[in-house]
């Protein structure tokens, strides 16, 4: 390997010895050994200029091996499995499919840490008190995640302690920050808030995301909140062993982390450090529980959180359905084809267009699987009734859409904001997808959110596998009592 410093400084010594003349004993030099020089920094200017690119910082190789010794261009081995919270009263027929609760998950990343934590989260309400007027024994298992977490601090019966860091959205009236002030004011970590409308006008830091010990971490749809243990469907994934794809994540909680820190209202120029190698064009080969090959990557939003290499979370969406062949299919909290969140509505056709040109040019089979709960906006149907509407057997185009009706008692209506499918995931015949955004445009342009994207490659060792494990949780859910066709 070339030594990139030394290169540089012979450069430098290069343009400082045009820079201030030559002295007279190299002007008495003979005419061959100038000529030698001359072409020497010529061959260097043209290394420099004509591949700057190559002059660039460059990660060591042993930034990118994990516990199998895999470099750039190896597979890593990764354990990754789906996370779920089924809230209590949601049942299943024996031999559904069923996975690790998002509580287990949690639990068992705080158990696994040694020196470090890092959350990135929208609100926290993990207690039971922060939801005034309900009495709810469900909120436990939330208490005891804020148990741990408290323990952490000066005085508390965790040894050795950790590093925490928080990165949570500016806190408001509507979530206000009672469980961070808390946990900072007892030494049991460090809070940074994030103000969106500062840097874009409107928007949130709406990336649920926890990292341990720069080698596992979780990403999905749940919040801080004792409601997305026990009353919210939640859908996410649980990494474990995986330095290079945790190494990768961490680098966008570094950017929430930055513009926590800042007093500046312009989002800065993202250097090297947050840089990423692996993306859409580039993605990593993993070896993913030591059955499955699988190439894959990180996505993010807003595109001015996306430094380079990264890959723009809605470009990752649409590559996803656009690279379908037989089957698209998608479970999401809302879905609109807008911008909703100002005052005056915009349209927003990405997703939608991509959609349509996939079931009307490819005959591409689409089902959409769309929350409907007390808070949900009717005027969600037309939208969802227009895409539908295209379906027609005579012309070979297949879109379904149902709601999926989370069942609710006398009791449960008390708890707010709880009772609803909060997924946010699709899954093709190729490729996994599993984000923390909602799917109407304010999460794509002014709102920080995370996808993490994994493909199957033709080195697939087994036909049950994380991907088939989510198509697997959508037909369990799109069959079930739980979810009606579109009126």
């Amino acid at each position: 390997m070339p030594d990139y410093k030394k290169l540089e400084n012979q450069e430098a010594d290069v343009e400082n010895g045009q820079a201030t003349g030559q002295d007279t004993e190299e002007r008495q030099r003979p005419a061959e050994s100038q000529q030698a020089a001359q072409m020497v920094t010529v061959s260097l200017l043209m290394l420099l200029f004509l591949g700057s690119s190559y002059f660039q910082p460059r990660p060591r190789l042993h930034q990118y091996r994990g516990a199998g010794g895999h470099g750039l261009r190896g597979k890593v081995d990764c354990d990754i499995q789906l996370v779920e919270s089924i809230p209590i009263g949601l049942t299943y027929p024996d031999g559904s499919p069923k996975f690790l609760s998002t509580y287990e998950a949690w639990q068992q990343l705080l158990d696994s840490a040694k020196t470090s934590l890092d959350i990135a989260s929208f609100y926290w309400t993990l207690k039971g008190e922060d939801t005034p007027g309900v009495d709810d024994n469900s909120t436990q298992p939330g208490e005891d995640i804020f148990a741990r977490l408290l323990a952490n601090g000066n005085g508390g019966s965790r040894s050795p302690r950790i590093k925490i860091r928080i990165a949570q959205s500016e806190p408001s009236s509507v979530s206000p920050n009672s469980n961070t002030k808390s946990l900072a004011s007892a030494g049991a970590a460090e809070v940074v808030s994030l103000s969106f409308p500062k840097y874009f006008g409107s928007g949130v830091l709406h990336t649920k995301l926890w990292v341990v010990d720069g080698q596992h971490f979780y990403l999905g749809s749940a919040n801080m909140d004792w409601r997305a243990l026990t009353q919210v469907k939640e859908m996410g994934v649980l990494v474990q062993n995986c330095w290079e794809l945790t190494h990768d994540v961490t680098k966008i909680f570094e950017e929430y982390w930055a513009l926590g820190k800042s007093e500046s209202s312009q989002i800065p120029h993202w250097g090297y450090e947050y840089q990423t190698n692996y993306n859409l064009e580039r993605p990593m080969g993993i070896k993913v529980n030591k059955n499955t090959s699988m190439n894959g990557f990180l996505s993010s939003s807003p595109p001015p959180l996306s430094p380079s290499g990264r890959t723009n979370d809605l470009d990752a969406i649409l590559n996803t359905i656009n690279s379908a062949i037989t089957y698209v299919n998608i479970a999401v909290m809302d879905y609109y084809p807008l911008i909703i969140y100002e005052k005056n509505h915009h349209y927003w056709p990405f997703i939608d267009d991509a959609l349509r040109r996939a079931a009307v040019e490819r005959g591409v089979a689409v089902k959409l699987l769309i929350s409907w709960w007390k808070h949900s906006n009717p005027s969600e149907d037309k939208y969802l009734k227009s895409l539908q509407d295209l379906s027609s057997k005579q012309d070979n185009i297949d879109i379904q859409i149902r709601r999926f009706i989370v069942p609710t008692d006398s009791s449960q209506e008390k708890i707010p904001f709880g009772r609803v499918n909060h997924n946010k995931y699709m899954v093709t015949d190729r490729v996994a997808y599993i984000g923390t955004s909602n799917w109407s445009g304010d999460y794509f342009t002014d709102t920080a959110g995370i996808g993490l994207v994994l493909s199957e490659t033709h080195e697939t060792e087994s036909t049950k596998n994380l991907r088939s494990d989510l198509r697997n949780v959508f037909e369990r859910d799109w069959n079930s009592k739980y979810a009606t066709p579109l009126q």
